[in-house]
């Protein structure tokens, strides 16, 4: 089993989750007309997902907050679907 070490951003409660991304990432959520949800990234652009699934897995974070990910803003890939993280 390999050990990684990775720093997760804390969440602050005046503007929620700070979002921590790697340069040069590849990252694509597609929803198949089955309804299968595809996502699709280079090593660290999954790796850049796990840390924001980590952030919101912190005892500090309130249940409801979220993160909205689209490729509006080129966090996803150029024509990938919206993608919501959110802890429950």
């Amino acid at each position: 089993m390999a050990k990684v070490q990775l720093e997760i951003p804390s969440y602050d409660h005046g503007i929620g989750l700070v979002a921590s991304w790697p340069e040069n990432y590849r990252l694509t959520v597609s929803v198949s007309a089955d309804g299968q949800v595809r996502v699709v990234g280079d090593a660290a652009g999954l790796t850049g997902l796990a840390v924001q699934l980590l952030a919101l897995a912190q005892p500090s974070v309130p249940a409801g907050a979220h993160e909205d990910l689209d490729d509006f803003l080129l966090v996803l890939d150029e024509g990938s679907a919206p993608l919501r993280l959110q802890r429950s």
